[in-house]
């Protein structure tokens, strides 16, 4: 339908799935895309959705169900399976109905979705439970604007091609995980005491599983009794989710256990890491492990989902070395990331999402100069935010004498909860961000800007992005998946 791309990082069963707690069945997957609880089901935003969207932050409509990617000219898909987290739904407020009703319009995954989180003790089964729901429309064929379309979850790089060779239709769908808590973990708070050779155990589960698990966001949005959580809330709502507690720590002994049991290559069945949502610490450790114990040759450093904060390092967090980074264009807050790590992650040859969340990709003052105003150039300013992040991280690369554009790519974390770039709602949006982002890479190398680009990274704009929607994925795939 439209050019391809990759996504590294989204959520298309995450409402669907919710939804299905409605129905008789929870956790069924229909083929009728016109069942809520179908991963195919198509909602997209209204203008009224738009207009709610842009003066509330809230995000009702689906960003990437099926056919939605299949509208944008998906590729390939990594999907995280993702057991909400216990902390969102159980906190200060209570489990009273305003309580719910609130979280349920943000969320938008039912009611029903949220009980049963409340009054689950087990991450291990609803992960299993999303597994399924994955698996049960696996290569079933479903027409999307007068085309059959299906999805097939992947276990290598080479059933990606050989899918792509076959028919193009198909979007292939490599699974990921977002939360180690998923393997019970971080319940100590709810009254489920950790154990040790129950975590375990799961890993060993997950890593029999029929469908490959590429990678795994290590920590998430609160405590998992593994590693401390860069924040991801600020204010009374992270004090009522008590996300607070423990966000600054390192590893914890069992914590690296774990790790060490998920990058275990025995039989070929590594879990890479990635390390969006650590703490500051914890990245700090996960750093001198890789270089003490494996070497970054061996493991490449995954960020499914990111942005840059702008500045050089952890120790100097204020200082700013790029020539078009300025305080208050980036978001500084150390969810992101710093100079010093773009480095090492180019090093480790890997993988940096950019994702579509405007809280997360721009300063405040960035943000509202783009904003301004409502005419046809808006799209084009805010798309100008993604680009800031490519451009960045291709100038960090470039002054240290590396290859300034192997490691960006999208990662959208849609349907995360995330607060979309105006103008870029969902999935579907992607080809005409393609040709934004080419207008943007061509201004940049016509201006002075690019200047002091070396000689082997002066590419055309076309490349750029190319390897931005998709090359850059794909490269990575191949060498890893």
């Amino acid at each position: 339908m439209n050019k391809q791309f990759i996504d590294l990082h989204c959520h298309p069963a995450m409402k669907p799935f919710g939804k299905s707690f409605n129905t008789k069945t929870p956790g069924k997957n229909s083929k009728n895309h016109n069942h809520k609880n179908s991963i195919w089901h198509y909602d997209p935003p209204t203008g009224l959705d738009k207009e709610i969207n842009r003066l509330t932050s809230l995000t009702k409509f689906t960003q990437s169900d099926l056919t939605t990617l299949a509208k944008g000219g998906a590729s390939v898909v990594v999907v995280s399976l993702y057991p909400l987290e216990k902390g969102f739904v159980l906190d200060k407020l209570g489990n009273n109905i305003t309580s719910d009703t609130l979280k349920n319009l943000v969320m938008g995954i039912g009611k029903k979705r949220i009980d049963h989180i409340q009054n689950m003790s087990n991450y291990f089964d609803d992960l299993s439970s999303i597994y399924d729901y994955y698996k049960q429309l696996d290569g079933v064929k479903v027409i999307v604007d007068n085309q059959k379309f299906s999805y097939r979850l992947v276990n290598s790089y080479e059933e990606i091609v050989s899918n792509m060779e076959r028919d193009p239709n198909t979007i292939n769908l490599i699974l990921t995980i977002e939360g180690a808590n998923v393997f019970n973990t971080g319940l100590s708070v709810y009254g489920r005491e950790l154990d040790e050779n129950e975590v375990l155990n799961n890993i060993e589960i997950v890593k029999s599983w029929d469908h490959k698990v590429f990678f795994i966001t290590f920590a998430h949005h609160f405590y998992n009794e593994l590693c401390g959580q860069a924040k991801t809330m600020k204010g009374l709502l992270a004090k009522l989710n008590g996300q607070n507690n423990h966000s600054h720590k390192g590893f914890t002994q069992f914590g690296e256990k774990v790790l060490r049991k998920l990058l275990d290559d025995t039989d070929g069945q590594r879990i890479m890491i990635d390390i969006k949502h650590l703490s500051v610490n914890s990245r700090k450790r996960f750093y001198e492990i890789l270089e003490q114990e494996y070497g970054y040759a061996e493991i490449p450093i995954i960020v499914s989902h990111g942005a840059v904060t702008g500045t050089r390092s952890f120790d100097e967090y204020s200082k700013i070395d790029m020539p078009g980074a300025y305080t208050g264009k980036f978001n500084s807050d150390d969810i992101n990331f710093y100079d010093d790590e773009l480095a090492i992650i180019a090093e480790s040859d890997g993988l940096f999402g950019v994702m579509l969340d405007e809280r997360r990709v721009a300063g405040k003052k960035t943000l509202r100069k783009a904003r301004k105003g409502r005419n046809r150039k808006e799209p084009f300013r805010m798309s100008k935010l993604i680009w800031n992040q490519i451009q960045h991280i291709a100038e960090v690369l470039n002054s240290r004498e590396m290859y300034a554009w192997g490691i960006q790519c999208i990662g959208s974390d849609f349907d995360g909860m995330v607060n979309p770039i105006d103008g870029f709602w969902t999935s579907e949006y992607f080809p005409l961000l393609e040709v934004y982002l080419e207008r943007h890479a061509e201004d940049y190398l016509r201006s002075e800007e690019s200047n002091n680009l070396k000689s082997y990274n002066r590419i055309s704009a076309e490349e750029i992005i190319d390897r931005f929607m998709i090359e850059n994925a794909m490269e990575f795939f191949k060498e890893n998946f």
